[in-house]
């Protein structure tokens, strides 16, 4: 079964180091959890002016998911990009980048989360400098926790789920970041994800063996003859 997953979104545009890093987590299935709203602010379970959500497939894969009617929603790997169509769900790797309502949302992926809970800012003090002025940098793992394997294309069915890999050690804020795998892979839609399927009921208890007399089709037993004073039968 699924289990829910701890990532970090990071605003690409944010003017201080206080309003940089959200702390998040995506549950599994399209039950009530972290969504984004048209100006690409965390929600958690909210169902008002939402533009996409941010959810676990059956397959352990981290699904951005555009409703009906929603704002226009891009995804961005590298060099690629992608406007999210409506009700198919989009496969989101580590360091992918997504657009709402002028907001550029970098995602960053630890791993399984040891709890369920709100959005919440990544405290300053945690964030780790490179060293004297610059920026303060994401205390993110860098884990590819969702697997190395993705694509953009439309699929009918999904793969199986894949082994997560371990994180690679976080790099200084101001270090040249090293080229992203993923990056030169395709950002992958699906037309069917898979879903988290309920556990099917226990079956019914067999019958209690029935224990008969006499068999169906049995003779009747013979009556006893009857006895004279003597003893004997009549």
């Amino acid at each position: 079964m699924s289990q829910p997953l701890a990532i970090c979104l990071e605003n690409l545009d944010a003017r201080s180091p206080a309003e940089r890093y959200m702390r998040c987590v995506a549950v599994p299935g399209r039950q009530p959890g972290l969504r984004i709203d048209p100006a690409g602010t965390a929600l958690w379970r909210s169902d008002e002016a939402v533009a996409c959500e941010l959810w676990i497939s059956a397959d352990d894969k981290l699904i951005l998911f555009r409703p009906e009617g929603a704002v226009p929603v891009t995804v961005r790997r590298g060099g690629r990009s992608l406007d999210v169509p409506c009700g198919k769900p989009v496969v989101l790797l580590h360091q992918d980048e997504f657009a709402v309502g002028g907001r550029r949302t970098r995602v960053h992926v630890h791993g399984v989360a040891p709890a369920v809970h709100a959005p919440s800012p990544l405290p300053v003090a945690e964030q780790r400098p490179a060293g004297g002025l610059r920026a303060a940098a994401a205390a993110v793992a860098l884990g590819a926790a969702l697997g190395a394997a993705g694509m953009i294309q439309v699929r009918c069915s999904p793969p199986a789920p894949v082994e997560p890999t371990p994180p690679p050690t976080p790099p200084d804020a101001g270090a040249q970041p090293e080229p992203d795998a993923s990056a030169q892979q395709d950002i992958e839609v699906r037309v069917a994800p898979p879903t988290v399927m309920p556990m099917p009921p226990p079956p019914p208890p067999p019958p209690p063996v029935e224990v008969r007399e006499n068999p169906p089709g049995a003779p009747a037993p013979m009556p006893e003859q009857q006895k004279g004073t003597d003893g004997k039968p009549e």
